[in-house]
């Protein structure tokens, strides 16, 4: 659920935005350093629209305030695998205004790198599971972390029966022991 205070700081920076929209094409012209955007002006107003309903649709104004502490508590229980095929799900499900596409047809990122970039929340993606999930995003993927005990045994265990059960193991490495006896991490 969307914490109350993201949901209004987005609707008073969208409603903002969708105010200045006529200077959309200008601003992104600025952002990117590429004036195509003013010479292609109805296009470019046309796109920003769209830019600012996928923005919506995707909550990622609001998203921000809660991803970090989202993420810092999925990483516990997922790790994120799998690198990017350029296939731009993920840049506001292919709506982003500074979205081009190369020859090939993958996509790429017109602001990649620059001052502003750093600023978004595609220079954090994937962060969580959850945005794995939001923009369908075939090239990466969320998977969840086993504890030792419970891949080794089948179940979950209190430390003390699963340091008893390490030891009668000849699968474990007598490091895990170790590591368990000594109450370090077995969460991978």
């Amino acid at each position: 659920m969307m914490q109350p205070l993201g949901r209004v700081v987005e609707t008073i920076v969208l409603s903002l935005l969708w105010l200045v929209l006529p200077a959309a094409p200008l601003m992104a012209a600025g952002v990117a350093m590429d004036f195509s955007y003013v010479r292609h002006y109805r296009a470019t107003l046309r796109q920003c629209a769209k830019h600012l309903q996928a923005m919506g649709r995707a909550e990622v104004i609001a998203r921000r305030f809660y991803n970090e502490k989202r993420a810092a508590a999925q990483s516990v229980s997922h790790r994120i695998e799998g690198e990017c095929s350029h296939c731009g799900q993920c840049c506001l499900y292919e709506q982003c205004v500074f979205l081009d596409r190369s020859d090939d047809g993958r996509s790429k990122c017109r602001i990649y790198g620059n001052w502003f970039f750093g600023f978004l929340s595609c220079a954090e993606y994937p962060m969580t599971k959850d945005d794995i999930e939001l923009y369908e995003c075939p090239s990466f993927r969320a998977v969840p972390r086993r504890d030792l005990a419970h891949a080794r045994l089948g179940r979950s265990v209190i430390p003390v029966v699963v340091r008893n059960a390490l030891v009668r193991s000849p699968r474990v490495h007598p490091s895990v022991v170790n590591a368990v006896e000594s109450g370090a991490s077995t969460r991978t």
